[in-house]
């Protein structure tokens, strides 16, 4: 696990409608462990409690934040502040508000399955993945020629099944966290070369 201690301590006291940092986000952080980050253009959407975003930016990334709460944003400037980072915040749901292109882009959503939607930071609806699908749908219109994103998503959403419903892109498994009712995994999503090609990564 990298160094973040100085990250928690200036995100703490987080607003009501941010995700706080869990097993999820450390997964994530971990396999962004293994980029050099220096100088590289970084789109953290739904950035929550900032920790994925700022954590590029003490790694020399170029960050932009996204996130639907004006409250969130304001956090996250302010913490980066604090941190002697910059970042760049822009309200937006997903890529609404995005017209950028990044080398990589950062998605940990509300994944749990849910009959409804009482908690924004984890219930995602039928399956988890209305959100899940939704980025992976505009992702590709938001990255540079050799950019992937990296999703966090659970045995609960079915991977295999998120992959084979989006065959413009090579799915791999970068890293995976056993829980006691589920597995969490971090995919790795490039673009295929070839988008007519159906051929499916494990």
């Amino acid at each position: 696990m990298p160094n973040i201690d100085r990250i928690l301590h200036a995100i703490s006291n987080l607003p009501n409608q941010a995700y706080s940092p869990r097993e999820d986000s450390f997964l994530i952080l971990d396999a962004l462990s293994n980029y050099t980050l220096t100088n590289v253009e970084v789109l953290d959407v739904g950035t929550g409690s900032g920790l994925l975003g700022l954590f590029c930016a003490q790694e020399g990334a170029f960050v932009t934040v996204t996130d639907i709460h004006d409250s969130i944003l304001e956090h996250v400037l302010l913490a980066s502040s604090k941190l002697g980072l910059r970042v760049k915040a822009t309200k937006s749901d997903l890529f609404s508000n995005v017209v950028e292109r990044f080398d990589i882009v950062l998605f940990n959503p509300p994944y749990l399955p849910s009959k409804e939607i009482e908690d924004t930071t984890t219930d995602a609806g039928k399956d988890g993945r209305g959100l899940i699908d939704r980025f992976l749908e505009g992702l590709i219109h938001h990255l540079k020629p050799e950019g992937f994103g990296l999703l966090l998503v659970s045995t609960l959403n079915d991977p295999e099944s998120i992959i084979e419903r989006h065959p413009t892109y090579s799915i791999t498994v970068l890293s995976r966290s056993r829980l006691f009712f589920e597995e969490l995994q971090v995919l790795l999503c490039r673009p295929r070369r070839d988008p007519a090609s159906q051929c499916l990564d494990g």
